[in-house]
């Protein structure tokens, strides 16, 4: 048995998963243009600027979904995966995931987009396990706040501990991700592997000897 280690966006699929659910959520007239707009600049300060991913999701999720109830945002998820997923796969990796898959090894996604976007491409990929970003809500099911986003040091850290568990050795895990914010898991895995890596993991990649893809 190994362990294979998904990213989501930008590994398994091509795009941004929040950032299109968002575009479509517009489309949908779920939200105004303005909002639309802050939400773009708060990726645009994330990607460039420097911005953290605990920031990104904090003013994100405020402006977006506060107050919604959860069981909305998953109907509206549903809708949007179903009409795009397919043609936001990355063909050569999930060609990875299924060759792993037919293998009968263990899958898992990790990503910081949210739980109720990652659930329901790993339901659509046939990936039973997979851990994200994930809220709180009231006795109502609304959504209140984040509860915890998931970044690099906490996807490492769930690596490591699942590998123990399966008494795995690290030359027994695979981890596949853009970007250098996926360092930590990268780097205890016995095969990293950069997917269209970002100019700083792409060095990386290089100065390692890590496969890219």
């Amino acid at each position: 048995m190994s362990l294979h280690v998904f990213d989501l966006d930008h590994t398994l699929l091509t795009a941004n998963s929040s950032f299109r659910f968002g575009a479509y959520l517009y489309q949908r007239k779920f939200f105004s243009f303005k909002k639309l707009l802050f939400c773009l600049s708060l990726y645009a300060r994330h990607k460039w600027c420097g911005m953290s991913v605990q920031t990104l999701h904090a003013k994100a999720f405020n402006t977006l979904f506060k107050g919604y109830k959860l069981s909305t945002i998953e109907e509206y998820a549903d809708l949007f995966l179903s009409q795009y997923l397919s043609s936001m796969l990355y063909h050569p990796v999930i060609q990875r995931l299924r060759e792993a898959q037919a293998k009968g090894e263990y899958t898992l996604i990790l990503s910081s987009s949210p739980a109720f976007l990652v659930e329901a491409v790993a339901q659509r990929l046939q990936v039973a396990h997979w851990k994200a970003t994930t809220y709180h809500l009231d006795s109502e099911g609304d959504l209140t706040a984040i509860a915890h986003v998931l970044e690099g040091q906490d996807k490492a850290d769930y690596v490591t501990a699942l590998a123990d568990k399966m008494n795995l050795p690290a030359s027994a895990i695979t981890a596949y991700s853009d970007s250098y914010l996926d360092l930590p898991v990268l780097k205890i895995a016995g095969r990293a592997i950069g997917v269209v890596p970002d100019p700083y993991l792409k060095r990386i990649c290089l100065d390692q000897g890590w496969e890219i893809l």
